[in-house]
């Protein structure tokens, strides 16, 4: 009789099961590994965005660059490329395509800087590509200016540095280098601006 009640105690003991305190307990583990995956998972798609961002501001800047180097002769005239600060192209300069459209027709160097500020400020809103009509391939809030600093008593022969600022998803420093402001609030102010710069020098061969 001892013995049976013995092994009845111990069959009681092993198939007891979990009581709620320790359920709960291990909900809340599961819960806090859970909310640090998603946190983990939000901050690299962030981090990722920020990235295409910054990559893609680099890219147009480079391809004006190459834009204006094979129509130098429009750097210092009015309208050409030396757009300066105070006029930054944001997607609200051009209200259409300027004609004529240098792609399909013949223009003189105004015309064709004039033609490449417009296509120039395209990107940055991302006009080629939309969603329910609202630009979804361009930078956040784009700003774009170009300066320009000739070389001794040419005109058109320098420094030219393009100068692209956008908002970030997130604060961090301001982006802005050595206090140069492309649009925006001033140097110091924002914390979601993010900049880029890209310098060159730039010749015109008319000039030698």
């Amino acid at each position: 009789m001892l013995a049976a009640r013995n092994t009845q105690h111990g069959t009681a003991a092993s198939s007891r099961g979990f009581t709620m305190i320790e359920v709960l307990v291990t909900f809340v583990i599961l819960a806090v590994g859970v909310l640090g995956v998603v946190s983990l998972l939000t901050s690299s798609k962030t981090s990722e965005y920020e990235s295409v961002q910054r990559a893609r501001a680099i890219t147009m800047a480079d391809s004006m660059l190459e834009k204006i180097r094979g129509n130098p002769q429009a750097i210092s005239t009015t309208p050409g490329y030396a757009i300066g600060t105070t006029n930054p192209l944001d997607g609200t300069v051009y209200a259409s395509e300027p004609a004529p459209n240098c792609v399909t027709a013949s223009c003189t160097p105004v015309e064709l800087a004039n033609h490449d500020l417009w296509a120039f400020e395209q990107a940055l809103i991302g006009s080629s590509v939309s969603v329910g009509g609202a630009d979804t391939a361009g930078l956040i809030n784009p700003r774009a200016c170009i300066q320009f600093a000739p070389w001794g008593p040419h005109t058109n022969s320098g420094q030219i540095s393009i100068l692209i600022q956008w908002d970030g998803l997130q604060e961090t420093g301001d982006g802005v280098p050595a206090g140069v402001v492309c649009g925006g609030g001033a140097a110091g102010t924002d914390p979601n601006r993010r900049s880029i710069v890209v310098t060159s020098f730039v010749v015109d061969q008319a000039e030698l």
